[in-house]
């Protein structure tokens, strides 16, 4: 009961802790995904899909993956240009360990050099590829589509990190919010 009255007496700081959450909750709902159509290379029978999930400054991947060897291990890579002619440079993505019937699932994290991430829209510009090889040679591949919110950046990561400013803001306004509901609250008591 004391809250609901705290509430009422000062809407601002109210106002602000309700503005400041559901602007956080939108921003994790917003979550960037980009699905690749990966396609068989020279006749393999290897197909399937790659979804790519930004997860904060780096980006998650889930593939599923049919028609390999029973058995088989394969690797899985994010290279620049084409299917045709990859970089030499590329990130990491979770191998592969294809089930009796050449099915293979994997979850986890892109990387540039087995440890930093790879930011999704980073890679999500058409001019990037995921390659699967096994037995040391490319057996699928896809092109990374662009992403509908915009332009991509052509460079992979830099030192340091992006400043997403919704969620500084965000995070500005709950601040605000529990200082005026704290300053509320204080001077409620001191009047009690």
């Amino acid at each position: 009961m004391r809250l609901r009255r705290l509430m009422w007496q000062y809407p601002l700081g109210t106002s602000l802790i309700v503005l400041a959450l559901l602007l956080s909750s939108s921003l994790t709902l917003a979550q960037e995904t980009v699905t690749v159509q990966i396609n068989p290379v020279d006749e393999s029978g290897v197909s399937g899909t790659a979804v790519l999930t930004a997860d904060g400054d780096g980006t998650n991947v889930t593939l599923n993956i049919t028609g390999l060897a029973a058995g088989a291990e394969a690797q899985v890579r994010m290279h620049a240009n084409t299917c045709a002619m990859p970089s030499a440079s590329f990130a990491a993505l979770p191998d592969l360990k294809a089930d009796a019937t050449g099915k293979a699932a994997a979850t986890g994290r892109v990387l540039f050099h087995g440890t930093q991430d790879v930011a999704l829209t980073t890679m999500a510009d058409n001019e990037h590829i995921i390659a699967i090889r096994s037995d040391e040679r490319l057996v699928a591949c896809g092109t990374i589509p662009k992403l509908a919110s915009g332009p991509a950046p052509s460079t992979l990561p830099e030192a340091g990190g992006v400043v997403s400013w919704p969620l500084v803001a965000s995070a500005g306004a709950l601040v605000l919010g529990l200082c005026a509901f704290s300053a509320g609250l204080f001077l409620w008591r001191r009047r009690s």
